[in-house]
């Protein structure tokens, strides 16, 4: 049954964020259609933060403030779930925003314990990179939680990441739901893997979730490597050894702890890898690779940029014949003539025969920019390679979405 006008308590921790938290705030209040009550957990900031919290209960009726001992962000929402009343609960962290009217827009349905929506990183007003779910939009039952969810929630081999992103910020949840995972996660104390201890031993009980890939949410994003506070932590892998074995008992609790233990494992790897940062051991390491799985032996291939990626791939195929290279084409060809090589301008494509185009940039956003002028040119999106050597290929799909006339 549809409701027309439900109420969700939206829970806000708020820790030393005095600049960001009226900015946070004022997103929330700008959704309309729905009845709203908003609870600001202060966990004992240092800041100014408090003292805003409770100036914004005095302006607005529908926020309340609580202050607690500084437990941390689980303990935080933790207390502002036990303290709510609506029906439905979802959270905002206090230096992160909502798009306006977002609650409006995602159809709330009694019969669904959770609604999971996409996210805005939002990294400087030039640059954001918006991320959809991976799983497919619509509403799965219990079978298909266990069949199509499961499987692949906690790291999928092709994504070599989780299938669904463990933020508890793109989610709703009906109350009862996430206060009970809430309080079994509260005991850990880690400030690492949060979110990932709730939902996924939640997922097993949940028996309907929706997934939209409506975005909502912006996260504000810490600049290019920069390396996390909790990372740098001497305590992180004791810490991230006590998610493991949290996570590895409630799996266990399952009848798929088969097929969660592998799960398990590469996520702890993937995790214990982070730590390789703070020594300048980089976790994104460069392996350009010729993509030989993706294009078939003999095949004409335009190269499109000669960087350093570019004239790694020229290199390996001239060693190794995996294809035929019909033209080198790079957006700066005047500047960057290799050697015997010609690099031509990228209009040559017009008048070329070729099975291929691939893509040898390794940024996100030059990518996407190569993607949309390859679409005008009348590029098909199935004759388009792009091989990142980045270990995360979280952000491949994106970059293809011109050709559903959803440019980002």
């Amino acid at each position: 049954m549809f409701l027309n006008e439900p109420t969700i308590s939206v829970i806000v921790p708020v820790y030393n964020a005095e600049q960001y938290i009226e900015e946070c705030v004022q997103s929330i209040l700008k959704q309309k259609g729905k009845m709203l009550e908003i609870i600001l957990v202060d966990d004992d900031s240092s800041d100014k933060s408090g003292s805003l919290c409770d100036l914004l209960e005095v302006r607005y009726d529908c926020i309340k403030t609580l202050h607690i001992k500084h437990g941390g962000i689980t303990q935080a929402r933790l207390a502002g779930v036990k303290a709510s009343v609506g029906q439905w609960v979802t959270f905002v962290d206090a230096d992160d925003w909502i798009a306006e009217n977002a609650y409006q827009d995602l159809d709330l349905y009694e019969d669904c314990d959770v609604i999971a929506g996409g996210i805005c990183r939002y990294i400087d007003a030039k640059k954001q990179i918006m991320q959809v779910p991976y799983l497919k939009e619509g509403v799965y039952d219990k079978e298909k939680i266990l069949s199509e969810i499961v499987p692949v929630m906690l790291w999928c081999p092709r994504l070599e990441t989780w299938a669904l992103d463990p933020s508890l910020c793109t989610k709703i949840f009906k109350r009862g739901m996430i206060l009970d995972y809430l309080e079994r996660a509260s005991g850990v104390g880690s400030n690492y893997g949060e979110d990932s201890m709730v939902i996924f031993p939640m997922i097993f009980a949940v028996q309907n979730i929706r997934i939209t890939r409506k975005i909502y949410y912006y996260h504000r994003q810490r600049p290019a490597g920069t390396i996390p506070p909790y990372i740098k932590e001497e305590g992180f892998l004791s810490k991230l050894h006590q998610v493991y074995e949290y996570l590895k008992l409630q799996f266990q609790k399952t009848e798929y702890w088969n097929v969660m233990k592998g799960q398990l494992d590469c996520f702890y790897i993937s995790s214990v890898e982070l730590k390789k940062c703070c020594y300048e051991y980089p976790k994104l390491e460069f392996s350009a690779n010729f993509p030989v799985d993706r294009i078939p032996p003999g095949s004409k291939v335009v190269l499109y940029g000669a960087g350093t990626l570019g004239k790694a791939y020229m290199d390996q195929n001239s060693l190794y014949q995996f294809c035929m290279i019909v033209s080198w084409v790079d957006a700066d060809y005047r500047k960057k003539q290799a050697g015997c090589y010609e690099i031509e301008c990228p209009e040559a494509i017009k008048g070329i025969s070729f099975d291929y185009v691939l893509i040898a940039v390794d940024d996100y956003y030059n990518a996407r920019e190569i993607v949309r002028y390859l679409n005008k040119l009348g590029v098909r999106r199935e004759k388009i390679i792009w091989n990142s050597t980045k270990m995360d290929k979280r952000g491949f799909e994106e970059v293809y979405k011109g050709f559903k006339g959803e440019l980002i």
